[in-house]
């Protein structure tokens, strides 16, 4: 045997061991994972039943986004305003708007919900998907890739509102859409509730705030901003935009509640 096929055959030798290894270590961590959250779910139970749903409800909160879809399919325009608490508890940040609409915060591991209600029922909210999550938005205007693709592919508009400022800055549009569009609007929009605005929707956010202000032709700019501008929140109205723009969540807002 050659010194080349020997150099070959131990090469070959050492690469099989490690990928044995690592895949012994990849079982060892997996079943370490499962006995560890076994005992976490397991504390202070004794009755097996509870115990085995305990583990699994803990396992698919974990592990899985069913949950937070759950909480998400119990929330739509004209529910019970109980509905928000019986799913997600206290809300977690409160605010009046200047009209004296409430604004309620409620927090789950994959988004955040800005609720307004009205006489007992949900009027108004937004979702403000966490990163990696991606909601059901299959009733929305935008459809079900509506946060996959620029605002763009919603043809229709119905009124926009956008806002430049250092404590705040979006852009949120209406949409006389979707499957329920005959109860309420769709809404979409983005804001740097997770990060701060980079040079570019700067600039547009800028432009377009400026030409409403002065009360000139903004067709060209919202067209530019809504071409190049994949939407990160979304939402359903009852009451049009204006509320809604005192639900957007802010970056210190998103900080404050994730601390």
């Amino acid at each position: 045997m050659s010194v080349i096929e020997t150099q070959l055959d131990t090469a070959e030798s050492i690469a099989e061991q490690r990928n044995l290894r690592d895949r012994v270590r990849e079982k060892w961590a997996k079943i370490i994972a499962f006995v560890s959250i076994i005992a976490i779910a397991l504390g202070g139970l004794n009755d097996t039943t509870d115990a085995l749903e305990k583990v699994y409800n803990f396992t698919l909160s974990q592990f899985t986004d069913i949950p937070s879809y759950e909480k998400l399919d119990r929330i739509y325009i004209r529910a019970s305003e109980g509905v928000l608490e019986e799913t997600f508890g206290a809300p977690v940040y409160i605010k009046k708007t200047v009209s004296g609409d409430v604004v309620r915060y409620y927090s789950d591991k994959r988004f955040i919900l800005s609720a307004v209600t009205n006489d007992g029922a949900i009027s108004a909210f937004l979702v403000f998907p966490k990163k990696g999550f991606m909601p059901n938005t299959a009733e929305h205007a935008g459809g079900s890739l509506l946060l996959d693709r620029t605002l763009s592919n919603i043809e229709s508009v119905d009124d926009i509102r956008v806002n430049y400022s250092r404590s705040i800055s979006y852009y949120i549009e209406m949409n006389p859409a979707g499957d329920f569009s005959n109860l309420y609007s769709s809404v979409a929009g983005y804001s740097e509730f997770t990060a701060p605005l980079d040079d570019t929707k700067r600039n547009m956010l800028s432009d377009l705030s400026e030409g409403l202000m002065l009360g000139d032709d903004i067709t060209e700019q919202v067209v530019k901003l809504r071409d190049s501008t994949a939407p990160n929140f979304y939402g359903y109205s009852a009451q049009g935009l204006e509320v809604l723009e005192n639900a957007i969540l802010t970056l210190t807002e998103y900080r404050l509640i994730n601390k």
